[in-house]
């Protein structure tokens, strides 16, 4: 079982490395995305020490962290499923005996990994436009991203599983993408939002992709309190298992090969 999805893995970091240049392209989108937040959110401070109990100096640093884990957690498993679902081809993923879901997953983590690799050079780019401060928890923080990207990888299989219904995919990963983005705190953190708005926010699991980690990295998030973080991470990770492996149920029985 081990080796196949080590197999499956060392594919999805090839893909990424084939296709450096859309890599490089997104660092500088990245880059510039980094810098007009900064410059807004300076703006936005003018005089003022801090707001929502955050200092200019942490937000920056939290903006900065959070895009970053925005880039490197971008998922590619839809867009990977829906050509595959399309084409036929799942039906060579469908007779792996690592079985579909881990095979994606797999994928996923060496198409993440490949992207960390080819991000190093800009990261320092990042860091001049934008700002970082040293961990306030850096345990915490590693605790809360490894399983926030989980999160992000069970919701990313849970869109590619929709291809099974629809032969178009495009515009659900598309709105997937700005909504997990916007409740995920890379451009406002959660505890800017306005009253409701934030509720809504903290009962989805967009948080625990972007927010929690960085959070928790510039000290918004302390103590108990992180603790509590990775019990509901943990908690979601099981839930989204039990609704990935009903889904994955129906899913596979409604596969029609193209051709054939």
């Amino acid at each position: 079982m081990i080796r196949p999805l080590a197999g499956t893995a060392r594919i999805g970091l090839r893909f990424q490395f084939a296709y450096r240049s859309d890599v490089i392209m997104s660092a500088v989108a990245l880059i510039a995305q980094v810098f007009l937040l900064r410059m807004v959110w300076t703006s936005v401070y003018g005089e003022r020490q801090e707001a929502q109990g955050m200092t200019l100096e942490a937000l920056l640093a939290y903006l900065t962290l959070a895009n970053l884990q925005a880039f490197a957690i971008n998922p590619i498993i839809p867009r990977i499923a829906h050509f595959r679902i399309r084409t036929g081809t799942v039906f060579f993923d469908l007779i792996h005996p690592a079985g579909y879901l881990p095979q994606m997953a797999a994928f996923q983590t060496g198409h993440t990994a490949a992207g960390l690799l080819l991000m190093t050079p800009a990261i320092p780019v990042v860091l001049l436009v934008g700002s970082i401060t040293v961990p306030a928890q850096p345990f915490g923080y590693v605790a809360t991203l490894v399983l926030g990207y989980a999160i992000a990888v069970m919701i990313a299989l849970l869109i590619a599983m929709i291809g099974f219904w629809m032969m178009e995919t495009g515009a659900i990963s598309l709105l997937y993408r700005l909504t997990s983005q916007f409740f995920a705190g890379t451009m406002v953190p959660l505890s800017f939002f306005p009253g409701w708005l934030k509720t809504l926010a903290q009962a989805l699991p967009f948080q625990y992709i972007g927010y929690v980690p960085a959070a928790v990295y510039v000290g918004r998030i302390q103590g108990g309190d992180v603790l509590r973080a990775v019990l509901v991470e943990m908690a979601w990770i099981a839930a989204l298992a039990a609704v990935l492996w009903m889904v994955w149920r129906r899913a596979h029985r409604r596969v029609v090969i193209n051709g054939g």
